[in-house]
């Protein structure tokens, strides 16, 4: 990590060490001054005391002090011995030495605090007194705040999460509040002074190790402004809670001002829908008995599908690592179209393992010369047809193989990179995620950004098609957590929606170490750069961005991401092999099923096939001539 850069000049207080200097200089003359007028006060109260006492002092020939003297009060009270002088002479000595030195101190702490309320802030008006940010009904929880650079906060750290960059963003400083005196920064005087005290600078900002040196425990909040509504934040000293509480002026419907603020769930859209819902036990749809089928017939076989399985990731995994797909045969055109690329680039497709539902998907895959493994008793009842949009029942239904294809490698100890079936690659990406060099290697899960920043996908936007999973008992714990609500994933109409809250509570609960890049990134691009960001696309398709995929997410069904490809020029899957079995296509082609891949020279182009369809989507070459699927359109050339 490259060192960040310290605090600068321009930003300390050197008002403030030229205050203190001169203080220290007009202390030691105070404490001289004091110190002279004790002493003179001390020896006239002793003599005017003697004398008031004895009228003259010749009269008091057998006493060799003044009984009401201040040393003879000091000895204790007017009947002290003549043999006792010497004594005497010593403890009123002393006495008078404490005395001085404790009227010295009171001073002195008078004298600071003088200069403290007199100190005027730095650039406004001398009569302008400095006060404590937090006042002291607040510190238990809040002593002091700094600003960081919101890039550099996150370079420093990595906390994971996706981070939009913050310069000229209105997002671009960081706050840390203090909670405790000692946990503020030492290095810096002159900062530390400034974090606790207003000096007409506004918050102090510095570097977050400077910031975070005395920080033995840190906090770490994200928080945002959906739909720039009139949001609020409050942060009260209490019993501590990882959990934030949403409060909305809803009565479930939209936002009304008129109404009180209510505890809403933190899936609560400003316009008044909510994302997360709890599941019903009844109803049309059943989902939680539905689930309750799943799960058991998963139980009752999960040790022997371990145990079929074992061999073949022996077989399979490299560098202790697999890379999973799974499709079923309304969706395996896809499937072929990543098969056949990855040949044609060169790509070893030795560590992949597909899970098919069906077996006519089974024997593609298999003809394409790729290993799988078919887990009949929980994919068998799983549809074949593809999904027509998002959500819809045969969407929902594979999200159930999804999460099966995930646990079953991760229960054995291997690490999984999942990927969906409409994804090609540029690069092997699982040299990216055992790049020693990367400083990847702590996290336990790491995702491609999916694009959208709504609220049912706070706060990650991990992209559920396509992430890399280290083997541990976090990652093997979070996963089968995923299993156990299905019912949710039923209910929401989404895998990705709720591994995104496991992901955000297994963080917090469990040290769960979650990486999503962010979503400008070039190494992992998607639906979101191909629908939202032109300029990258033109890059691509010039061949000058150093992605590792492409991934056609955000595209309603499989007969939209054909075409994007197409005319994107990754499509390598001949039409004679689409919407085909695999004997279908033998038989056609009068080739015998007994090679090793025999379906790759019939279906796989050696060059990919291209062609115009919307003039408005990004294309390897320019179709100006062709329709806009959006409306208005423009041409992407």
């Amino acid at each position: 990590m490259s060192s960040l850069p310290l605090r600068s000049a321009r930003s300390r207080l050197p008002h403030q060490s030229d205050r203190r200097a001169l203080g220290s200089v007009q202390s030691q003359h105070i404490v001289l001054l004091v110190k002279i007028t004790f002493v003179s006060l001390i020896c006239g109260s002793s003599y005017l005391a003697g004398s008031l006492w004895g009228r003259h002092s010749l009269e008091l020939h057998n006493v060799h002090v003044a009984p009401m003297s201040v040393g003879s009060l000091f000895r204790g009270g007017v009947g002290g011995e003549a043999g006792d002088t010497s004594e005497g002479d010593i403890q009123c000595e002393e006495a008078r030495e404490k005395f001085i030195e404790l009227k010295v101190k009171e001073e002195l702490e008078r004298h600071r605090e003088k200069l403290q309320s007199t100190d005027s802030i730095a650039g406004a008006s001398d009569n302008l007194a400095e006060t404590k940010r937090f006042p002291i009904t607040m510190e238990r929880f809040a002593n002091g705040m700094a600003r960081v650079k919101k890039d550099d906060l996150d370079e420093f750290f990595d906390f994971g999460n996706p981070m939009e960059k913050g310069a000229g963003t209105g997002e671009e400083d960081a706050i840390i509040i203090y909670h405790n005196k000692k946990s503020l920064p030492t290095s810096d005087e002159a900062l530390a002074h400034s974090a606790q005290y207003n000096d007409g600078k506004g918050i102090p900002i510095t570097d977050p190790q400077t910031a975070t040196e005395n920080c033995d425990a840190m906090n770490v909040v994200f928080t945002g402004n959906p739909e720039s509504s009139r949001q609020c934040t409050a942060l009260i000293g209490n019993y501590e809670s990882y959990h934030i509480q949403r409060w909305m002026r809803t009565n479930g419907g939209k936002l009304d001002s008129n109404l009180p603020l209510t505890h809403v769930s933190r899936g609560m859209a400003p316009r008044g829908k909510s994302n997360f819902y709890a599941p019903p036990a009844d109803g049309k749809f059943l989902p939680v008995k539905k689930h309750w089928k799943m799960l058991l017939t998963f139980l009752q076989n999960v040790d022997s599908v371990l145990e079929d399985l074992k061999p073949i990731l022996e077989k399979v995994a490299r560098n202790n690592a697999v890379v999973v797909l799974t499709c079923n045969q309304g969706q395996s055109a896809l499937l072929m179209n990543f098969a056949c690329s990855a040949r044609r680039r060169g790509f070893d497709l030795g560590n992949i393992l597909v899970f098919p539902s069906d077996l006519e998907t089974k024997e593609l895959a298999e003809g394409l010369g790729l290993q799988t493994y078919y887990d009949e008793k929980n994919m068998g009842p799983l549809p074949s047809g593809e999904a027509r949009r998002y959500g819809d029942k045969n969407f929902k239904a594979m999200m159930y193989a999804k999460v099966l294809c995930v646990l079953y490698p991760l229960l054995l100890n291997y690490d999984v990179l999942f990927q969906d079936v409409d994804i090609v690659w540029y690069r092997d990406p699982m040299t990216f995620f055992h790049d020693k060099t990367a400083n990847i290697s702590h996290f336990d899960v790491l995702f491609q950004h999916d694009g959208s920043n709504s609220v049912r996908y706070a706060p990650y936007s991990a992209n559920s098609g396509f992430y890399y999973v280290r083997a541990n008992k976090r990652s093997q714990y979070l996963f089968t957590s995923l299993l156990y609500h299905s019912d949710l994933i039923i209910t929401w109409d989404s895998h990705q929606q709720v591994l995104v809250q496991l992901l955000a509570e297994h963080s917090s609960l469990f040290g769960l170490n979650v990486k999503v890049f962010n979503r400008d990134t070039e190494m992992f691009p998607g639906g979101y750069h191909y629908h939202r960001r032109k300029d990258f696309m033109k890059k691509l398709m010039k061949g000058e961005m150093n992605s590792y995929i492409f991934h056609i997410s955000w595209t309603e069904n499989k007969d939209n991401k054909l075409l994007f490809l197409r005319q994107m020029g990754e499509w390598y899957v001949t039409d004679q092999c689409i919407s085909k079995t695999a004997g279908e296509i033998l038989t056609a082609q009068g080739i015998p099923n007994d090679g090793d891949s025999p379906l790759v020279q019939p279906c796989c182009a050696a060059e990919p096939i291209f062609s115009c369809h919307y003039k408005d989507k990004p294309s390897k070459l320019p179709c100006k001539d062709s329709e806009s699927i959006d409306r208005n359109g423009r041409s992407f050339w």
